[in-house]
């Protein structure tokens, strides 16, 4: 493997896994201190590399679990299909955060409306989408304007959103809660990422 960046890392860490090399990236847990040992003495790259991606992806999933599922959904060589698990765990984290904020329509209630909080639910999914397209290093458009996020969520979830008033000065609004659900994304990346990138430096 190619100690290069902490993205890089986990793709080829789940791709050599899924590969003919498997059984060694599985034996990172008990080998311990032999790693260096064995990348220092042992000629066969086959070995090498299931070590070293055996440590990637220990060091990702020994991380809680919303963690460890943005690493491998935005990052991971998987299909959709594979993703759903990962996806699930990103999501109902996100809600978690997302509920604790004061959602339109909620006024002084404890609670938010059912409405609000459905709404919550598909932008929550959007926010998911937007990120790990638009996360480096695939650098895409993403959902970048409400029209583009309500065209989003109906096509993959066969459901309407308003977002009509998506900005409101001085009140709870979608907008709002947007961009505090990105950054509570990024924020959850840079944390998923540092075990990671910190390996290059152990490799130095």
């Amino acid at each position: 493997m190619r100690y290069i960046s902490a993205r890089q890392m986990i793709f080829d860490a789940y791709h050599e896994r899924r590969g003919s090399v498997m059984a060694y990236a599985q034996e990172i847990a008990r080998m311990g201190a032999q790693v260096q040992t064995t990348q220092r003495n042992n000629n066969d790259w086959r070995i090498v590399n299931g070590l070293e991606a055996g440590q990637v992806i220990s060091a990702v999933e020994s991380q809680p679990q919303h963690l460890q599922a943005l690493a491998r959904y935005c990052f991971g060589p998987f299909t959709r299909d594979e993703l759903a698990e990962d996806r699930e765990w990103l999501h109902a984290a996100l809600m978690h955060v997302g509920m604790q904020m004061r959602l339109p329509g909620q006024g002084q209630s404890e609670q938010p409306p059912a409405e609000a909080a459905q709404q919550l639910r598909w932008i929550a999914s959007a926010a998911i989408h937007h990120h790990a397209e638009t996360t480096y290093p695939y650098n895409r458009p993403g959902l970048h304007n409400p029209r583009r996020i309500a065209a989003w969520i109906e096509a993959e979830h066969g459901e309407e959103v308003d977002v009509g008033r998506w900005s409101r000065s001085g009140r709870a609004c979608w907008g709002g809660v947007w961009e505090r659900l990105l950054d509570t994304l990024d924020r959850w990346e840079s944390q998923a990422l540092a075990p990671v990138a910190a390996l290059i430096q152990k490799a130095a």
